[in-house]
C-alpha cells in the first residue's frame, strides 16, 4: 500500500511533506508562544501539528517498503545498507516525537489561555507556561530530529562511501 505510485517509489514524493511540515510546526509554535499572535496561530497550530503527524507516518511507511524492496533486491550493500537501516531507526524515533508534538500542540490549542478561571483571567498561568514550554521544545526537536533523519537518507542515496565532495569551494 505504502510501496509506489505508478512506476515511482512513494517515499521520495512524500518525505517532502514531513521536511516542510515540522519546521512550519515550529514556527507556528514560536508564534503561538508570543500572546500577541497567539490568537492567530492557535488552531493552524493544530491543523499543522495534526499535518505533521501524518506526513511522518507515510514518510516513515513507504521508506520502509522501500527498504524492504531495496534490501531484498540486494540493490543496496556494505555502507549504504548500514546508513538505510540507521536512517530507518531515526525516523522511527521522529515518529515518536511528532506524537508527542502532536498531542502536546493540539492541547496547547485547546487549552492555553482558554480554560478556567474568570472572565477577566482566563486559564491557569502555571499550567499554559509548562505546556507552551514542553511544546517549544518538543517543536524544536521534531524540527532537528527531520533534519537528522533526512541528512542520513540523502547521504545513503547521494554519497553512501563519505568520498563524494559535492562542494563548490574546489571549483
Amino acid at each position: 500500500m505504502f510501496s509506489s505510485i505508478g512506476d515511482l517509489p512513494l517515499h521520495p514524493l512524500v518525505l517532502h511533506a514531513a521536511v516542510l511540515g515540522l519546521p512550519v510546526t515550529l514556527l507556528l509554535a514560536i508564534l503561538f508562544a508570543v500572546p500577541r499572535t497567539r490568537g492567530w496561530a492557535r488552531w493552524p497550530l493544530a491543523v499543522a501539528g495534526v499535518g505533521s503527524l501524518v506526513a511522518v507516518f507515510l514518510a516513515k511507511e513507504s521508506g520502509e517498503a522501500l527498504q524492504r524492496t531495496m534490501l531484498g533486491n540486494q540493490s543496496l550493500g556494505g555502507e549504504a545498507a548500514t546508513l538505510v537501516i540507521r536512517h530507518s531507526e531515526l525516523a522511527d524515533q521522529l515518529f515518536g516525537i511528532t506524537v508527542a508534538l502532536t498531542v502536546v500542540a493540539v492541547a496547547s490549542a485547546v487549552l492555553v489561555g482558554r480554560v478556567g478561571g474568570t472572565a477577566e483571567r482566563r486559564g491557569s498561568r502555571g499550567r499554559d507556561i509548562a505546556l507552551l514550554a514542553v511544546l517549544l521544545v518538543l517543536a524544536a526537536v521534531a524540527a532537528f530530529w527531520v533534519y537528522r533523519v533526512g541528512d542520513l537518507g540523502a547521504t545513503a542515496v547521494w554519497n553512501p562511501s563519505g568520498t563524494q565532495d559535492y562542494s563548490s569551494a574546489g571549483r
